[in-house]
Parts: structure tokens; sequence; C-alpha cells
């Protein structure tokens, strides 16, 4: 299930409706719709929020599996390496990209924000923003490989 399905099944659940949620959150009506529609992600300080108020874990409103797939696709196919080495590898080649990049990058897979939000934060077209993931990931792969030889 979805982040917005698991926010909308939730909000119904403790009879809230998308007005009331909004106003606990001080967001607009049509944010919270928009996450329940999947069209946006709330940020990590809502999900944090949002978790509070229905008293669940911030990882029973998240849905993390498409934003990890994307990302562990940068791990070359034979090699296998644990989540802690990953992340140990990760500071070094952030610091090899744009500071832009990085920042993209880690709205992506640190905030698990949307393309769209990260181009509002950062003034960028939404497809720009793809853009430079797609090329980040694929910088990432080759330095894995440099890396882990």
């Amino acid at each position: 299930m979805q982040t917005g399905q698991k926010l909308q099944a939730l909000r119904v659940q403790r009879g809230m409706t998308q007005e009331q949620l909004a106003e606990r959150l001080y967001v607009s009506r049509e944010l919270v719709s928009k996450w329940e529609l999947g069209q946006r992600r709330p940020d990590i300080r809502l999900l944090r929020e949002m978790a509070s108020l229905f008293s669940v874990e911030i990882d029973d409103l998240m849905d993390t599996e498409p934003v990890s797939d994307e990302l562990f696709s940068c791990l070359p196919p034979d090699l296998q390496i644990g989540t802690d080495q990953f992340r140990a590898l990760l500071g070094p080649f952030l610091d090899t990209v744009s500071e832009r990049d990085r920042g993209v990058f880690l709205r992506r897979y640190y905030y698990l924000e949307d393309a769209a939000a990260i181009g509002e934060l950062f003034g960028i077209k939404e497809n720009y923003v793809r853009s430079i993931l797609a090329r980040t990931r694929k910088k990432l792969k080759t330095y894995l490989k440099e890396v882990l030889k």
C-alpha cells in the first residue's frame, strides 16, 4: 500500500476529514488530498507528526520500496554488500558531486521527497530533477564498481 493510501485509511479509521487533518498539520486540505491521491508525498517532518497523531510508527506510513529500488539499482548485480557498507560508501561518493546534486539526491533518498517537491525547493523543473537523479545514480554505480573492485 502506498503512503497516500495508508494515510487515507488511518484518517478515515480515526473519523477525521481531510480538512480536520489539514488543520492539525497546519497545511491545506488540497495538500492532504494530493497526498492521498499519490500526487505529492509529505515530507519527513509531517510524516513524523502524522505518525504521532495516529499513534503508529513512521514506517507504517511510508512506502519506501520504490525509492529503495531506485537507489539499490545502483549496485552492480554481481556485487553483494551490506546496508552498513553501502551507507559508509555514500558519504565519500556524495562529496564528489555538486552541492545542488547532493541536495537533490538527499531530498529524494533520505527525506523521501518526490521530484515535484524537490523541484519546488530548488527552483527547477520536475523533469530536470529526474535527470539529476538519473545522472547521480549512474555516477554512483560507476563509483561503487571502482571502490569495490
